[in-house]
This record gives C-alpha cells, sequence and structure tokens, in this order.
C-alpha cells in the first residue's frame, strides 16, 4: 500500500469550483481500494479537522494562516487560497506520506511542501489543475480598470508598463522552477504540456484525465417540465446554459450579451445561469425575465438540469480540463465551447458532439447559437452524438484514478525504497 499527501491550496465547501470538486471524485474513488492506497486530500477550512471517507481516505482541513479573503482587491478569486510563505503546522502531515502530491506550486501548501521535500529527499510530485498565471493577468487588468484614475495612466500601466503581462510572464517562471524539483508533473491541455515539456524530460510528464459518474449524467434524467415548473420558465423556449463562476475568467459576459443580442432578433430565448459571482447582478440587469439565475447548485442536482437544457454555452478561454463540458456532453446538452484554453479538446468532431468558437465578440456566439435554433436535426444529432461519444470514450474515476494516478504514485514509491 502506498500513502500519498494531496495538498490542496483552496478552501474546502460544498461551493467549491472544479478543482475541489475533481479530487472530491478521485477521494471516492480510492474507497474502492483500501489494499492498495493510503489518501489523504489536505485542504483549506476555517479550524484544523479530519473528515473520514473510509479507514483508508479521509479529508484534513488546515486553517488559513494568510488568506487572501484579507486583501481588499482579492475579493473576487474564484476560490480563496493562503498566502503565507511558509506553514510548519504542516510538517508532521508531510513526514507520514510516502509521496507529497500537490496542486497548486505558488501557494502556500505547494511552497511548504517544496521546501519540506527539496530537504528530505521524499518524492514531490505535481498536477496542473489551474492557469494560475492566466487568471492573475486577467484579475490585475480587472484591477487597474477600475482604478479610480485617468484613462491614460490606466492605459500606462497595462501597455507601456505591461504589468499584468509582466506578472503573468513572472508567476509561469515561478511555476516552471517549481516543477524542475518535481519527480512527475500531471498536465491536462496540449499547453501545459508544451510548457512542462521545456523544463522536464517526457517520463517526468503524463496526462491526468477526468472521469465522470455515469448515474448522475445522462439523457434519462431529462424532465423539462420539472425545470420549467421549479424555475417559472415559460414552455416552448429555447434553453441556454451556462455553469460555473460568473465572473470576468469565464467570459460570462459574452454569454450574457449573445443572449441580448439573440433576444432583440426576436428568437424565443431564455437563459439558465448556474453559479455564483460578480457579475451576477450584471447579468440579470442585461437580461430581465429571460434569465433564470440559479446560484450554486448542488453537484448531484446538476443532471436533470443539463439534461433538460437545450444547448450549453461556454465561452471560457481558462479552462484547463473543464468537467462542466463533460457533464453536459454526458448528459446528451450539445455544447458551443472556446477555442482557447483546454476546452475545444473535449469536443472531438467539430459539428458532430459540438461546435468551437474563436473569439470573445458576442454577435460571433449569438450568430451560432441561432444557427443551431434553426437546424433542430442538427442539434438533436449532436446531442446523441455527444452523449454517445462520453460514453464511449470517456473512463470512470476510478479508472483515471488507477490508469494515471496511482502507479506514478507507487512507482515514487518503489524507486525512493530501491
Amino acid at each position: 500500500m502506498v500513502s500519498v499527501g494531496v495538498f490542496i491550496d483552496l478552501r474546502w465547501t460544498t461551493t467549491a469550483g472544479g478543482h475541489v470538486k475533481c479530487w472530491e471524485h478521485f477521494a471516492e474513488a480510492a474507497t474502492a481500494f483500501p489494499d492498495q492506497l493510503d489518501l489523504t486530500l489536505h485542504v483549506l477550512g476555517d479550524r484544523k479537522s479530519v473528515m473520514p471517507l473510509s479507514r483508508h481516505v479521509r479529508f484534513v482541513t488546515h486553517p488559513f494562516r494568510f488568506s487572501t479573503e484579507r486583501i481588499f482587491f482579492l475579493q473576487d478569486v474564484p476560490d480563496h487560497t493562503d498566502l503565507a510563505a511558509y506553514n510548519p503546522a504542516l510538517i508532521p502531515y508531510l513526514q507520514q506520506h510516502q509521496v507529497v502530491h500537490t496542486t497548486h506550486p505558488l501557494f502556500t501548501f505547494g511552497k511548504t511542501a517544496y521546501r519540506y521535500c527539496l530537504k528530505s529527499g521524499k518524492p514531490l510530485v505535481t498536477s496542473i489543475h489551474t492557469d494560475t498565471p492566466q487568471y492573475a493577468r486577467i484579475y490585475i487588468e480587472q484591477t487597474i480598470a477600475g482604478l479610480p484614475t485617468p484613462t491614460w495612466f490606466k492605459r500606462f500601466l497595462q501597455n507601456q508598463l505591461q504589468i499584468p503581462a509582466r506578472y503573468q510572464a513572472y508567476l509561469q517562471a515561478k511555476r516552471e522552477h517549481y516543477w524542475r524539483v518535481c519527480q512527475h508533473v500531471w498536465v491536462s491541455q496540449p499547453s501545459d504540456f508544451d510548457q512542462a515539456s521545456q523544463v522536464l524530460p517526457p517520463d517526468r510528464i503524463s496526462k491526468l484525465g477526468r472521469g465522470i459518474n455515469f448515474e448522475n449524467f445522462s439523457p434519462q434524467k431529462r424532465d423539462r417540465t420539472h425545470l420549467e415548473q421549479t424555475y417559472g420558465i415559460l414552455p416552448d423556449k429555447f434553453l441556454l446554459l451556462f455553469v460555473g463562476r460568473l465572473d470576468v475568467c469565464k467570459n460570462v459576459m459574452v454569454f450574457a450579451e449573445a443572449v441580448q443580442m439573440l433576444l432583440e432578433r426576436g428568437l424565443p430565448i431564455h437563459a439558465i445561469v448556474a453559479g455564483q459571482g460578480k457579475s451576477a447582478p450584471e447579468i440579470t440587469a442585461a437580461l430581465g425575465h429571460h434569465v433564470s439565475m440559479l446560484g450554486n447548485v448542488q453537484h448531484q442536482d446538476l443532471g436533470t438540469i443539463f439534461a433538460s437544457c437545450d444547448l450549453f454555452v461556454f465561452p471560457s478561454e481558462t479552462e484547463v480540463l473543464a468537467n462542466v463540458i463533460v457533464e453536459a456532453k454526458a448528459s446528451g446538452l450539445p455544447c458551443l465551447v472556446s477555442d482557447k484554453g483546454g476546452s475545444y479538446q473535449m469536443i472531438k468532431v467539430v459539428g458532430e458532439d459540438g461546435m468551437i468558437v474563436s473569439g470573445r465578440d458576442p454577435q460571433v456566439w449569438a450568430d451560432q447559437i441561432e444557427a443551431l435554433y434553426q437546424n433542430p436535426k442538427l442539434l438533436a444529432h449532436m446531442g446523441v452524438q455527444s452523449s454517445n461519444h462520453i460514453r464511449s470514450h470517456w473512463p470512470s474515476w476510478q479508472s483515471v484514478l488507477l490508469q494515471d494516478l496511482l502507479p506514478i504514485w507507487t512507482a515514487m514509491v518503489s524507486r525512493q525504497m530501491s
């Protein structure tokens, strides 16, 4: 049996994003293999606590030392993390695991694990779940745009000094420095593989897939009447769905503005938005009664929503590998996704199991949505092919754990003992 500690620099809540949800799924999968794996997921919380999932799988929460919640201009980050340079309280946990696995090299858990493993020689591995440098650039751009200063000064900071781009490059350099110390790095999108390949040999890089729970996400979950009655939606509407954090990083206003254009063209559109974030009031103001704002929806309840809508629209360009796209496709919901980030790799054949859109122009997105609305046969075909693609090509969470993670964790321990 191998003992692995996964250190996730994010707050563990019921509304946590895809990064945390991914590891929740892996933890649930690990309960099926008590003779092969002892797994501890270390996360952030208000106080220290232990929540066992089984005898060999557990969550341990650690209190923040210096939370991003304490910094006023970081209140709208996707999920709060810890900015302290070091946390000595983690050392006993780092000592007890055979393999140390981090998921955020730039924050407290990742930094502490780095220092400990460098000194002790214990195997350090990491997986990429978030494009932190790109997120940082977007939030700095947003902060500069909101400064109470003249426009010329904002342009000076943005274009002449290139503060957002410089900071993005700085964080990427720090990330690459971290990877050099790691015995293994898991990636999930082609651009991350390209970056990791610049500093590591191929045998120290591999892909980390994502799984799907076919019981929760299936076309059989469709219940249009329930959806309409629950959220007060008029019948005979063409339902466009967005699921994710409602902020600039997800390009949610591209979705909202595209919906607005379609309404102005007279199409019977109704938007359904699941998630929370800073852009929620702006979406409501723009779309009024033409949008149902669901807030955060429990993961087990998303299956019916996915299966009961007509089109999933996801303009986000910051995804590494979006679980929501996999879940939408498994539910038989056609997907319209961005050509940037990792979203596009979820579409096997354009026009068969989904469509890919270039850029952030809402009119381009609106045109593509209208074309699909006007072609119900193609839309229905895409829904069937989307579900077929996931069911025939996509693994379960247990399979991903057994194929992508466990062999490398085990090899790290064997190498250390030899």
